[in-house]
């Protein structure tokens, strides 16, 4: 009987243990927005159209994980706003329609603090292109 009771005593010392390591809420870190390191104007250079233009980029504030790109693949001043998604170094542009008839598609990837390379696709009055371009600012 007294090795039962020093056994269970034994495992509760333990699960009070486990229990008292939880880390407190105080001591969460904020590690800043990930999209932060994408906003301000770029200068881009394109492949398929041999453009050269700029676009912005600014958070979207009805989503913390999103960003707004303005002039994506070079449309003009009438048409939408391109939304992206930023997962850590990178920005997912899924399909969506800017204008008429322009739909956008594409990923980004932030090569260094001021160096973005682009795939991505434009299907303008339905005709398709692969094109990439390089984001410098």
């Amino acid at each position: 009987m007294r090795h039962i009771k020093l056994y269970l005593f034994f495992i509760l010392a333990i699960i009070i243990a486990f229990l008292s390591c939880n880390p407190d809420d105080d001591t969460f870190v904020d590690l800043g927005d990930d999209r932060d390191k994408f906003l301000g104007t770029w200068s881009v250079s394109e492949s398929c159209f041999k453009a050269n233009y700029t676009v912005t980029i600014s958070k979207d504030p009805s989503h913390s994980a999103q960003i707004l790109l303005l002039n994506f693949g070079n449309p003009g001043p009438d048409y939408n706003t391109t939304v992206g998604l930023v997962a850590g170094n990178k920005i997912f542009v899924a399909s969506q329609i800017i204008g008429d008839d322009w739909t956008v598609s594409g990923t980004a990837t932030l090569l260094e603090p001021n160096l973005m390379s682009w795939a991505y696709s434009l299907v303008i009055a339905g005709n398709s292109s692969d094109c990439s371009a390089d984001y410098d600012r």
